[in-house]
């Protein structure tokens, strides 16, 4: 029997413990449905810690990368170009799938920048309000209208549907894209929806949570992509 792809996922670090009650020690945690739309995509899904130690260790044994959204937001200073390093999981041409924070995360490690705050942004550049990008509960219902570029592999993932509808819930977004990066669907107001990569064989971002597996066409597709493109040859 062929093995199924092992895909491992990061998870939140807490450490403040005494804002919890947990736990009085660090611990990691991770919304159940990022290792439900795994397995329901057909792959394996492992946690990853973050100790330093291990991280070539747990990249020979892991056939793809789920950057997962998070809490905390990125810092500023790492929107800096001398940041821009060589990160494991693309020098190894792992298959990424980044989601939310994790998109963000990959355009600031490509030399991309944020918008640190819509809301200020949308202000600053007097634009119209047109969508809440941090929709209230519940969170795993779609919410707004993405468009997305044709010729692109997202495109592609979602059967040349150029128009379709996620979730949202988050107040940063990309502003300048990274190095290799194209965008690959926006936002009506403009807001980056998506970016995929021109040099590595499968990293694609998303600003929405497809983990939800909204019926929108895309969500569950993405997941079976990256399973697809992380299986062993």
């Amino acid at each position: 029997m062929n093995r199924k792809p092992i895909i491992g996922i990061t998870t939140d670090l807490a450490q403040n413990c005494e804002k919890y009650t947990y736990a009085a020690f660090p611990w990691y945690a991770l919304r159940k449905n990022y290792t439900d739309a795994i397995i329901e995509a057909g792959g394996v899904p492992m946690l990853l810690p973050y100790q330093a130690e291990t991280i070539d260790h747990l990249m020979d044994f892991i056939d793809g990368v789920i950057l997962h959204g998070g809490d905390e937001d990125i810092h500023p200073k790492f929107y800096e170009p001398e940041y821009a390093e060589d990160v494991k999981s693309l020098e190894k041409n792992i298959p990424v799938l980044g989601i939310c924070r994790g998109m963000q995360l990959i355009n600031v490690v490509l030399g991309g920048t944020l918008v640190k705050h819509i809301p200020d942004y949308i202000e600053e550049t007097k634009q119209p309000i047109i969508i809440n990008h941090s929709q209230p509960h519940p969170k795993d219902i779609v919410s707004h209208s993405i468009s997305i570029k044709p010729n692109t592999k997202l495109a592609r993932i979602a059967n040349k549907k150029l128009d379709t509808m996620v979730n949202s819930t988050h107040h940063q977004a990309i502003k300048q894209i990274g190095n290799n990066l194209i965008i690959s669907a926006k936002a009506e107001d403009g807001i980056i929806e998506a970016i995929e990569s021109t040099s590595h064989k499968f990293l694609i971002g998303v600003q929405w949570h497809p983990e939800y597996v909204n019926d929108n066409g895309i969500d569950l597709v993405l997941f079976k992509e990256l399973i697809k493109a992380s299986s062993i040859q």
